[in-house]
């Protein structure tokens, strides 16, 4: 509950500031990775009473597709790439280990998602008319 408030503030002033798409979708990228860990701290005993060992990949996956889309973020390639195969993985998971913990992680995947949308930037070769020209070929 108080990411969310930490959250919907974070995005008022961002909202606030006229923030670029990339501001946006790199502070949703680290909302999904901050979600995850938290995610992953609060099912950790019970995941590790319940399957062991097995905690490690059971936790680790979705941490590490969290993670990939920040470190693709900071090297500055295939962000929106990244990021929505990110979005795909923790989703995938946490509907693949639905009925236990892992249903939980639905929710960094769709802030994942929400990023991977954010991140979209428009071809180079387009150009949209502006407002005189349209008015000319009237």
């Amino acid at each position: 509950m108080l990411a969310l408030f930490v959250a919907a503030a974070a995005f008022a002033r961002l909202g606030r500031r006229r923030a670029t798409p990339d501001a946006l979708g790199r502070s949703l990228r680290l909302l999904a990775l901050g979600v995850t860990l938290g995610i992953a701290v609060a099912v950790l005993p019970d995941t590790v009473s319940d399957s062991g060992v097995a905690a490690s990949y059971l936790l680790g996956v979705p941490t590490i597709a969290a993670l990939l889309p920040l470190a693709a973020d900071l090297v500055g390639r295939a962000v929106g790439v990244t990021t929505t195969l990110a979005a795909i993985v923790v989703l995938a998971w946490g509907l693949l280990l639905g009925l236990g913990d892992g249903v939980y992680f639905v929710i960094p995947a769709l802030v994942l998602g929400a990023a991977a949308v954010v991140s979209v930037t428009p071809r180079r070769g387009t150009s949209v008319p502006e407002r005189q020209d349209r008015a000319a070929d009237a």
